[in-house]
């Protein structure tokens, strides 16, 4: 009796150990691999949503490599035009905001200030990204889905 006492606290405390270890709104709910480990490699877009709303992205591409030392590459296209741009990326603090800097493909400058997204979903092969903006008082919040290639 006493060793199914033990088994049960045992069982019971590692259920409650991998109930909590999901940071990210849409999952997973545990991974093996670390934040960095998943978030590591060349992403591509694949949906776009505002406000819950599918959008066309015909014609439209983004592609991110992340490495792991925290630079990278862009590359952004629409209408037949494509630009490619050097990156910094960082987690922030918490590890629930991926945090971006680029340098201007024309003059060279890096940006100063680092855009944030907060990653509501970082699977080894899936990374949905979350951003809230205000336009004339009404708020939009898009999800940008990528999959990794």
């Amino acid at each position: 009796m006493k060793k199914l006492a033990i088994i049960l606290t045992i069982v019971a405390a590692t259920a409650m150990i991998f109930s909590s270890c999901g940071k990210y709104d849409e999952g997973p709910a545990f991974s093996l691999l670390t934040k960095k480990a998943r978030i590591t490699g060349t992403w591509t877009l694949s949906e776009m949503t505002a406000n819950d709303s599918v959008q066309d992205i015909t014609g439209v591409t983004m592609k991110y490599t992340l490495e792991k030392d925290g630079t990278g590459s862009g590359e952004f296209g629409w209408g037949g035009l494509t630009f490619t741009s050097d990156i910094e990326w960082e987690f922030d603090d918490t590890k629930e905001n991926l945090r971006v800097k680029s340098k201007d493909p024309i003059t060279g400058e890096w940006d100063t200030e680092w855009a944030e997204s907060k990653i509501i979903r970082l699977t080894n092969s899936e990374c949905w990204m979350e951003e809230t903006d205000t336009e004339g008082g009404l708020e939009i919040v898009t999800v940008t889905k990528m999959v990794k290639e």
